[in-house]
């Protein structure tokens, strides 16, 4: 059974960090503009995959990352965020533990410990159908 591999990119967020990069540099100094790039560089993107193991999600240079094996899903559904829950990793009230570059489409995962984790998402579709397969 193939398994399903997707990554979002977001444009969007290297564009503002480069900006804000150029700008403080220009005002002087290059540390905090290595870390602007650094920054832009690991949240410009989700990569999401399914497989036999389970549900596993990576920022762009691998880091931070999360896994949940298939035995621990109790349930999964296709959602939308709000613009209150913002971009990045972070804890909601909404959503639980919300892992996002871009947009408001999302899977949100249902662990049977009580748990839950939401991947943004630009394929929700495909990437339910893919938990949905493998389960």
């Amino acid at each position: 059974m193939p398994s399903y591999e997707h990554r979002q990119l977001s444009y969007w967020m290297i564009v503002i960090f480069a900006v804000s990069a150029v700008l403080t540099a220009m005002l002087g100094g290059l540390a905090l503009p290595l870390v602007l790039v650094l920054v832009a560089t690991t949240f410009s993107s989700l990569s999401t995959r399914v497989d036999p193991n389970g549900v596993s999600w990576a920022f762009a240079l691998g880091f931070p990352r999360g896994a949940i094996p298939l035995a621990d899903i109790a349930d999964v559904q296709i959602t939308k965020t709000n613009f209150w829950e913002g971009l990045g990793i972070h804890w909601t009230i909404w959503h639980g533990w919300l892992w996002n570059v871009w947009g408001y489409r999302a899977v949100m995962i249902r662990k049977r410990n009580g748990g839950t984790v939401t991947l943004g998402t630009n394929d929700p579709q495909g990437l339910y159908d893919a938990i949905a397969r493998f389960r």
